[in-house]
């Protein structure tokens, strides 16, 4: 994998009322990633309204991007209300390994 990445910025709401917006706009990029041989770093603004349609759909892109060759990572630590939706959501379990995507903007 090269050194050189894709940074897609999210921000605005990043809820179910946008999130099949967000879906293709992650979809273009995890593609550009794969011709390119590049990594992709998400970078998500924890001040925005947030719900859990997006760690569900980081999830999910993270798969795909496996299946393609692709690393995928958060630009920083969840921060804001996306920290709070990953927590009330139970996706931080206190496991460094599976938490260090979230936490340290690492791929896991």
């Amino acid at each position: 994998m090269s050194e050189q990445s894709e940074i897609l910025h999210l921000h605005g709401p990043l809820t179910i009322k946008t999130i099949t917006n967000v879906r293709d706009i992650v979809q273009v990029y995890l593609q550009e990633a794969a011709l390119r041989n590049r990594a992709l770093v998400i970078d998500i603004d924890g001040s925005e309204e947030i719900d859990l349609t997006l760690p569900q759909l980081l999830l999910s892109a993270r798969q795909a991007a496996a299946r393609a060759g692709v690393a995928v990572t958060l630009s920083k630590p969840a921060d804001g209300n996306f920290l709070t939706v990953l927590q009330r959501a139970g996706l931080l379990g206190g496991d460094r390994q599976k938490d260090s995507f979230w936490l340290e903007g690492k791929a896991a």
